[in-house]
């Protein structure tokens, strides 16, 4: 069984029973190691713990681009001041069912965890709850969040505004963010809907460049607005193409609308954070329904899991072995990687390596 979203206390440092490759390593060592790096430039315990969960839950459910390929950016701009290492998350706003936060510009998955805290039990107190919280940085995995909901049987929703990367439909420079959206529906396994508005992610050119891998073709666009396959043509000043054209730059405007500007705070095009020393700016919004004050709960999850069944045995096209939910490989393969590990990037392992070193953390030998 996973470990509790958002628990705090130190992590185990082995885990003997289960059966690890040896390119492999058990997900509470990285998480252990991440929390020690953390906690080493000022975030505190609970917190440095709840980033790492973050991270190392992305790289369980093979969505690298948000994993702990970002801990080195998230430690260099806490060195730089660009983010705070142990912010006051204040509350602006309160009401039965809403709330606003300002985050003190601390880590993203710090501020996200506490607001979804709170959307829950607003939810469990008025049928459902919302809280926007601005002023933060990079969140990690917005799916983290609407499954913290969706394992309390509830139904989660997440969603962060981001730095201006795609070109509008017909524009040739971005003006809005690839702002994700996540929804989960309990279930067994829950139904977790997770996507960016983008035919890729930043994340993949990092990736991309970091192992000298060309990008998806049809998916960015070079800072003169050409099409584009090289990852160092889209870190230099080029833009990302929305996913389903006109349709996905509309989401990721009305991302924009419900976070940033809901909460009077910056949208997209205002976001400058992108040097180290720069504060991220974003704001989130965390969302919670109970489904208790709408219907049976017991039998809404087992019509959640009949519907999948449905789907998952629908007549298949030539060529296809298996009609997937949103969410279930990576549901699958997080329950994979807990049992035998997870594979960690060698640029990964080197960057937690260093970081370890220069700031002289104690971090299990497979990974120095």
């Amino acid at each position: 069984m996973a470990p509790p979203r958002g628990s705090g206390g130190r992590p185990p440092g082995r885990q003997d029973s289960m059966t690890i490759a040896s390119n492999t390593l058990p997900a509470e060592v990285l998480v252990d190691a991440a929390a020690r790096i953390l906690e080493s430039v000022g975030v505190p315990a609970a917190g440095a713990v709840r980033v790492a969960r973050n991270l190392v839950t992305a790289d369980l459910r093979g969505v690298e681009t948000h994993g702990l390929i970002r801990l080195r950016p998230y430690v260099e701009r806490i060195e730089a001041g660009g983010i705070a290492a142990d912010p006051e998350i204040a509350v602006v706003r309160d009401h039965p069912a809403t709330a606003l936060l300002d985050g003190g510009n601390g880590l993203g998955a710090v501020a996200a965890s506490a607001a979804m805290e709170l959307a829950m039990g607003k939810a469990a107190a008025s049928g459902v709850g919302l809280v926007v919280v601005r002023n933060i940085n990079h969140f990690g995995a917005a799916a983290d969040y609407s499954l913290a909901a969706a394992e309390q049987g509830m139904i989660g929703l997440s969603a962060t505004n981001v730095l201006a990367l795609i070109a509008p439909t017909g524009a040739a420079v971005p003006m809005v963010g690839n702002n994700p959206l996540s929804f989960a529906f309990p279930g067994d396994p829950p139904v977790v809907y997770d996507s960016a508005m983008s035919v890729s992610t930043w994340g993949r050119v990092l990736v991309a460049a970091q192992r000298g891998e060309p990008l998806p073709a049809d998916a960015f666009l070079d800072g003169d607005g050409r099409p584009t396959t090289d990852p160092a043509a889209v870190l230099d000043g080029g833009t990302l193409l929305p996913v389903a054209g006109y349709k996905g730059y509309g989401l990721a405007l009305c991302v924009t609308l419900l976070t940033g500007v809901l909460a009077g705070w910056l949208s997209d095009a205002e976001l400058t954070g992108h040097r180290p020393h720069e504060p991220g700016g974003n704001t989130a919004l965390l969302g919670a329904i109970d489904v208790g004050a709408f219907t049976d709960p017991a039998e809404y999850a087992r019509r959640v899991d009949r519907i999948g069944a449905e789907i998952r045995t629908a007549p298949r096209r030539p060529g296809v072995d298996r009609v997937w939910l949103p969410g279930e490989k990576e549901t699958e393969r997080e329950r994979e990687r807990r049992e035998h590990g997870v594979p960690l990037a060698d640029p990964v392992r080197a960057d937690l390596a260093a970081l370890a070193a220069r700031l002289g953390v104690e971090i299990d030998a497979r990974l120095r």
